[in-house]
């Protein structure tokens, strides 16, 4: 039976989500190593939605399913960051995991940028699979706070997995 999860809910699940990080909570002091370790900071979670490019895929797991990234900042210039990220896109049993390291350039508030790495996951069939991953990135950015918004359109190459795993990416960016 083809169980498939209306694209509302996870918008309402995201919109839900992205309020409860973004309340009003108490203030912080500035930045202080002691308090704050190198660790604790420039992380990015991402989360929205992905629709694979197969028809095969999305015939038999649904037209949407969730992607998720959770990315840290390792190295940041006046118009470039370098980010590690680890993410999840696909369906409960068809899904990808790539480990990344994207270059998001930005000039405004416009983000674009590429990334490279390697993504393990679950075809069609059902047995494993893992290849070289890479992803296009074009996003914008919604708000330049302590915790900035940002929206990204991704999309991802999924190697040795026949296109089942490739697909778009529409996720909401928050900075912790």
């Amino acid at each position: 039976m083809k169980r498939s999860v209306a694209p509302w809910t996870i918008l309402l699940a995201l919109v839900v989500a992205i309020g409860g990080l973004t309340a009003a909570r108490p203030a912080r002091a500035q930045f202080d190593t002691s308090v704050n370790p190198e660790l604790s900071r420039d992380w990015y979670f991402r989360l929205g939605v992905f629709v694979a490019q197969s028809n095969t895929t999305r015939k038999v797991m649904g037209d949407v399913g969730i992607s998720g990234t959770l990315e840290r900042r390792v190295y940041a210039a006046s118009n470039y960051d370098l980010l590690i990220g680890l993410g999840y896109n696909g369906f409960d049993k068809v899904y990808s995991i790539p480990l990344l390291i994207n270059l998001v350039l930005h000039h405004h508030n416009i983000r674009y940028g590429l990334g490279a790495g390697y993504s393990f996951g679950k075809r069609d069939n059902g047995k494993g699979t893992n290849g070289v991953a890479l992803d296009l990135i074009l996003g914008y950015q919604l708000t330049h706070t302590t915790n900035p918004l940002s929206l990204d359109l991704r999309y991802f190459f999924i190697s040795g997995s026949s296109n089942e795993l490739d697909g778009y990416s529409l996720t909401l960016g928050y900075k912790f």
